[in-house]
């Protein structure tokens, strides 16, 4: 009896560990074609009009002539600190979107969960594969090199 009660858990537990790591691990490895190619069709369609072409995204506005509280979209690619950030944190950002910033919205209504997954892997194919070695947590140990 006492078994069956720690099975649920330990189902969770392995789901979890076999497949939550699918999406929010940081393997150090570049994503799939299959869900760069997906990814890249959602960006095109969602983020490419404030990020840009290949994640340049846009110029910097100087402080002084900006609007208050308008932020310019960061780049995606790997000359800005969107590597810095984890799966997990890019994957949140797309469907929860920037409380700082209407710029930056909340697609978690509009996007499933594998669209948001498809575009991070797009988003990290704009990286080169030291860049994506060194994402998320690695990347202080990776500015040393």
């Amino acid at each position: 009896m006492q078994r069956l009660k720690v099975l649920p858990h330990t189902i969770v537990i392995v789901f979890h560990l076999f497949f939550g790591n699918i999406v929010f691990a940081e393997t150090g490895e570049m994503p799939k074609l299959s869900n760069v190619l997906a990814g890249e069709l959602l960006y095109r369609e969602f983020c490419l009009l404030c990020h840009k072409e290949k994640g340049i995204g846009e110029p910097k506005i100087p402080e002084g002539i900006r609007l208050p509280g308008y932020y310019t979209a960061m780049p995606l690619n790997e000359t800005s600190h969107a590597w810095h950030h984890s799966d997990e944190q890019l994957f949140e950002i797309i469907l929860k979107g920037l409380k700082r910033t209407e710029r930056m919205p909340a697609f978690e209504n509009i996007l499933s969960h594998k669209d948001a997954y498809d575009l991070v892997a797009y988003i990290k194919s704009l990286w080169s594969p030291r860049i994506v070695s060194c994402q998320g947590k690695n990347h202080m140990r990776c500015m040393s090199h």
